[in-house]
């Protein structure tokens, strides 16, 4: 089988009943140019729905960063913004620590996993680019992300009023997930280790649009590159007492 793609939605959250463990939102969004220069049409994710959704095999599953089952969908459709969803969030461990982020804010992207059709894809000219159209793929799940690693900001700055936006947007970031590990303490190791690791490439993230926006750095007209950021793999032993000083 073809390897599965991903594609990410900065979608707000529709409802959170954190009694009932409900979640609903979008999973994404239709006739939105994404970075990749691709588009999603109403139409894309019905047969996956009709073949594997509630209602068929059941087969297509919410997970969270693309990984793990966090809940089981109650419903999945189609409707004039997007691939709809709620979901019930299970009570294990990670479905917990999925509550508390969506609770908290952390969770703020949902994606879809899928593999393109081939005949499917259309290439259409919308503002003078060249757009991929998928008018149909092979949904296998949604996911929730809390999308806070290290390639978030992996991208060129070519103005300082983009930098000044980015910038703002780190700094809201850092606010809100300092305030959710310091007043939370129901986050599992895991997911406490794995929040502080993205506290930690925020920060430098930070100094780099920080360094950026410095009067000299459009001066010769060249973009600023962002920095190269820590390996995953040394995540681990990360010190938050320490991480939170530094901001």
């Amino acid at each position: 089988m073809e390897s599965v793609r991903f594609k990410s939605c900065n979608l707000s959250l529709k409802e959170l009943d954190v009694k009932k463990r409900l979640v609903e939102g979008y999973f994404s969004a239709f006739n939105v140019v994404d970075s990749d220069g691709e588009m999603v049409v109403p139409g894309a994710f019905t047969k996956s729905i009709i073949e594997n959704g509630i209602n068929g095999t059941n087969r297509i599953k919410h997970l969270f960063n693309h990984q793990s089952t966090t809940g089981v969908l109650q419903l999945l459709e189609e409707d004039s913004y997007g691939l709809h969803f709620i979901s019930k969030v299970g009570s294990h461990t990670l479905g917990n620590d999925v509550l508390a982020m969506y609770a908290d804010g952390i969770i703020t992207e949902h994606s879809v996993g899928y593999n393109e059709i081939a005949d499917k894809v259309e290439i259409q000219r919308i503002d003078g680019k060249d757009i991929r159209v998928l008018k149909e793929v092979r949904l296998w799940e949604g996911s929730s992300l809390d999308k806070w690693g290290a390639n978030m900001y992996a991208r060129t700055i070519k103005s300082i009023e983009q930098a000044e936006m980015i910038k703002k947007d780190i700094e809201d970031r850092i606010g809100l997930m300092l305030k959710a590990l310091t007043g939370r303490t129901s986050y599992s190791d895991e997911t406490y280790e794995n929040l502080n690791y993205q506290l930690l490439i925020l920060k430098e993230q930070l100094k780099w649009i920080l360094e950026g926006l410095k009067p000299s750095a459009f001066a010769d007209t060249k973009p600023i590159e962002p920095p190269i950021t820590p390996k995953e793999e040394k995540r681990s032993g990360v010190n938050f007492v320490e991480l939170t000083k530094l901001f």
